[in-house]
């Protein structure tokens, strides 16, 4: 429990130090973000909302097709469920249980598969996590034809070759055995049965390509949505947004993604203002560090907003199957 504990005040601690950095030490304050969010507009904004709330019901969608692909007889309305629960959670609890956590130990239990649950929870976020990078490197080419300077993408191209490992090890029978046998190695028994147990799931997968592509193609739709919603804010808040900038954004929104998605503070808070200070306003996006500051932090409190419908269903519990089902 200690462990756990001391990597959530760790990640509090890297937020708190990052937002104070902001403040201290770049041309931001509150007076500049209040400027920024003085005049929103609501149509633009709303719509943002409910494309998220889409986008997340797609993403319900996708998981649900992988449990369905090893087996698992899931519903459509109970994956939609505690997707939803799992985005509350992922929002709202600072400590040892997060949102994909929740959803492996609910349905692995009452399904007694829980090694099929993880695994295809695994894969859902794998696909998504290389579709975002994708998403963002068959943006760069018709932005750098179109004149649009874009940044560096070499993180872009290592979150590539990161991915490409982690699916080398889960598809691959040689490369995952020596995974099993290097923790078990080290003497990571519990971490190496584990793994076994996932691995062995995964031969559902191996050899369906065809429906992996498939996937893979709506994952790149879910994640096309997800970063319109950020284009959306932008128009909410007034900002301009030509062609080019629409192409940026393809490209600087991923990015921001992969960033916020490793685990070294909370929620993705501080580095998901500071990243946006510093690539939004180079990249000539928007005009000032409280724009691009305000543009990212209200797109959060907006998927905050729509995630609460998770805490309604998490009270609401699971739909109890009828007598005899």
């Amino acid at each position: 429990m200690r462990r756990p504990r001391q990597a959530t005040l760790l990640k509090a601690g890297v937020s708190l130090a990052l937002v104070a950095f902001l403040f201290a030490y770049r041309p931001l304050s509150w007076s500049t973000l209040r400027a920024a969010v003085a005049a929103p507009q609501w149509p633009w904004l709303a719509l943002s909302g409910c494309l998220f709330a889409l986008s997340a019901v797609c993403g319900a969608l996708q998981w649900a097709w992988i449990l369905r692909g090893t087996g698992l007889r899931v519903t459509v309305g109970e994956a939609v469920r505690l997707s939803f629960v799992g985005l509350f959670f992922n929002n709202f609890l600072l400590g040892n249980v997060g949102g994909d956590a929740y959803k492996v130990v609910d349905l692995g239990r009452r399904e007694g598969r829980t090694a099929a649950v993880l695994g295809a929870t695994l894969l859902d976020r794998l696909l998504g996590l290389l579709a975002l990078t994708l998403l963002a490197l068959l943006a760069v080419p018709t932005a750098v034809a179109a004149g649009v300077r874009v940044p560096p993408t070499l993180p872009l191209w290592l979150a590539l070759a990161a991915w490409g490992v982690a699916f080398a090890v889960l598809f691959s029978r040689r490369l995952s055995g020596l995974a099993v046998r290097a923790l078990d190695a080290v003497r990571w028994r519990r971490a190496a049965a584990g793994l076994g147990a996932m691995l062995t799931e995964f031969r559902a997968y191996r050899a369906r390509r065809a429906w992996l592509g498939r996937l893979l193609a709506w994952s790149l739709l879910v994640q096309a949505m997800r970063v319109a919603t950020h284009l959306l804010v932008a128009l909410g808040l007034g900002l301009a947004l030509d062609t080019g900038r629409v192409l940026q954004l393809f490209v600087l929104v991923p990015l921001l993604g992969i960033l916020i998605s490793l685990p070294v503070s909370i929620n993705g808070l501080g580095v998901r203002e500071l990243a946006a200070a510093e690539l939004f306003v180079a990249a000539g996006v928007v005009p000032t560090e409280a724009d691009a500051v305000a543009m990212e932090f209200l797109a959060y409190a907006l998927m905050v907003a729509v995630s609460l419908a998770g805490g309604v269903l998490f009270l609401a519990g699971p739909r109890r199957r009828p007598r005899g089902a």
